[in-house]
């Protein structure tokens, strides 16, 4: 599988640490004055990324606090905008710009007049906008998987619509769905029955993260159930 690549540019400092136990989530890079605007409330999207923080078995999302950037100890309000979600995943809020994502700030939040609170929802409803050619392609007849998401087909986990939708078709046992996202360029799903599904969709969700790199997310598997997700029991 071939992995483009899309850069993340930010105003932020390497160095995180706190509550959430995250590692560095950029190159050392302080401000740039001179920068052109960091985009709009109408791109901003949500990035799916690795959590390093406790492993949620239901899904939570809630503000990551405690952070601590070199750097930024008197200026809080730059920096970046994380929520937890679920198992070892985590939701980075950033404008899609044609030279890359840009995460949002605490400061974006002020300037746009957002809330936490509002960020899921608009985020998703930004990326059904801005990648109105996603498609579900179906490789064998009981997997799904996302293609023309711009490199963020993970973020498609956050279309609760989607799923609820989605396990209403008959190939789903039962209405629940087995999702994974090893990769950054990747979310494919499965039904929970027959259980040959699930163990198929995992050997190659292994086989995806591990080839993935610096850009693997998660080899974990996940179940929407009761409209949301939780960690699938190995």
């Amino acid at each position: 599988m071939h992995y483009q690549r899309r850069r993340l540019t930010l105003g932020m400092l390497a160095g995180i640490s706190g509550a959430a136990s995250l590692h560095a989530i950029a190159q050392q890079a302080k401000p740039d004055p001179m920068a052109p605007p960091p985009g709009t409330r109408d791109n901003i999207v949500a990035l799916i990324r690795t959590y390093q923080g406790p492993l949620r078995k239901f899904q939570d999302i809630r503000p990551v606090t405690g952070m601590k950037i070199e750097g930024l100890e008197n200026q809080p309000d730059l920096l970046p905008v994380i929520d937890t979600f679920v198992g070892d995943l985590d939701i980075r809020y950033a404008f899609d710009l044609e030279s890359g994502f840009r995460y949002v700030s605490e400061r974006d939040l002020k300037t746009f007049k957002l809330t936490r609170e509002q960020l899921p929802a608009l985020a998703m409803a930004n990326y059904r906008r801005l990648y109105p050619k996603i498609t579900v392609e179906r490789p064998t007849s009981f997997v799904g998987m996302f293609a023309n998401g711009g490199e963020l087909e993970p973020s498609k986990m956050l279309d609760f619509d989607f799923w609820e939708k989605e396990k209403s078709r008959p190939l789903y046992s039962g209405g629940e769905i087995v999702a994974a996202v090893p990769a950054r360029d990747v979310c494919w799903f499965t039904s929970l029955k027959p259980a040959d599904n699930v163990r198929n969709l995992r050997v190659n969700t292994e086989r995806a993260h591990k080839e993935a790199g610096e850009r693997a997310i998660s080899r974990r598997m996940f179940l929407w159930r009761n409209k949301r997700w939780e960690v699938l029991e190995e």
